[in-house]
């Protein structure tokens, strides 16, 4: 570990002081990578960091996984034969009253500790620390900007090529290698067409992509372990009147977001801005998800864009802004973009076009 980790370990910890919690137990995740730098696959074996308030950080893990723990850490490994339930409950601090979890803690190992703690109160990790990644660090927001950069890059490149006469899969794939090309790794794609834009998260498939389809994208991927994530929507020959009216809406609906978003507004807010846009032109039935998350070493992570949300925006966080409309049967329509909280507003990371792009 270096004193990064170290630092952001001191900042957790005074979290969970304020909040009564005497240690915190962490999966493999980005929690994880972002405490220790450590890099773990998450699986039925356990594998938990416990972070207390007071002394120092421990790794119980399977002994065959210790030699790679950074220098720095110290570990409790188990063998194949153990329990490692009680390994880990002997890790965690004497008197304690509460306990933060993460999120991927197995619900097994919950309930051993429950079975041997009885006292403590577990509670969520999130809940407790508010989520300790989203403000990012300089270094951070560096990694997320040449994601974004190398990822507005990749889609040019697939768009030089026709989409007309190929799959959704075909697509998908070279969309990937775009992607791959430009040095993104852990790369994600959905390429859906025609009607099929109407599913928010379509599996591409083997529909061939016709002219007069509207095509939806969302893609990204991972540098220097930052993610990002983007979302366009094209136009495969002349666009239709319904598509274009659509698409435009989305547009306008993404920019009140953005307008929204600055420090001290309420993210419910926010999201209300949005969906506030759509409404007032007939679509708000079709706007049917957040209106975004947070965004760094995972692609889903605090803070979250919607209605519920009473937390206020900070400078540093991450977010992307993604409004969309989806006719069943008919089209869809998405325009995400990765956005940066600054001192007065924001800045989108991500810039490739996001007008209706008319393309073969």
């Amino acid at each position: 570990m270096d004193a990064t980790h170290l630092e952001r370990q001191t900042r957790l910890r005074h979290r969970l002081a304020e909040a009564g919690a005497a240690a915190a137990v962490i999966p493999p995740s980005g929690d994880l990578v972002y405490l220790t730098g450590l890099h773990m696959h998450l699986s039925e074996r356990l594998a938990l960091l416990v972070l207390p308030v007071e002394g120092e950080a421990v790794m119980v893990l399977p002994a065959f996984e210790a030699s790679r723990v950074p220098a720095g850490l110290r570990t409790v490994p188990w063998e194949e034969d153990q329990d490692p339930v009680p390994l880990l409950v002997a890790q965690l601090p004497a008197g304690a009253a509460r306990l933060a979890l993460g999120e991927r803690v197995a619900a097994s190992e919950v309930l051993g500790i429950a079975a041997a703690r009885p006292e403590l109160r577990l509670v969520a990790l999130e809940r407790v620390t508010g989520g300790v990644r989203a403000v990012k660090q300089a270094a951070e927001v560096e990694a997320l900007c040449a994601a974004a950069a190398a990822t507005d890059r990749a889609y040019a490149a697939l768009l030089r090529e026709p989409l007309a006469g190929s799959s959704e899969r075909a697509v998908a794939a070279r969309l990937a290698a775009a992607m791959r090309a430009e040095g993104l790794d852990d790369t994600f794609t959905i390429v859906a067409s025609g009607p099929n834009a109407a599913f928010p998260h379509h599996v591409s498939g083997e529909r061939v992509i016709q002219r007069g389809d509207g095509v939806l994208f969302d893609f990204g991927g991972r540098w220097a372990g930052y993610l990002s994530d983007v979302s366009r929507t094209v136009s495969v020959g002349e666009p239709s009147a319904r598509l274009r009216e659509v698409h435009a809406a989305v547009a306008a609906a993404q920019e009140a977001g953005k307008a929204a978003l600055a420090p001290g507004a309420r993210l419910g807010d926010v999201d209300a801005a949005a969906r506030a846009s759509l409404a007032a032109v007939g679509l708000a039935h079709a706007f049917t998800h957040r209106l975004g998350h947070g965004l760094g070493l995972e692609i889903h992570e605090p803070p979250y864009l919607r209605g519920d949300n009473d937390q206020r925006a900070e400078a540093g966080h991450v977010v992307t802004i993604e409004p969309g409309a989806y006719l069943p049967g008919e089209l869809g329509v998405r325009i995400e973009d990765d956005v940066l909280v600054t001192d007065d507003g924001c800045e989108s990371l991500t810039n490739a076009p996001r007008e209706l792009l008319v393309v073969e």
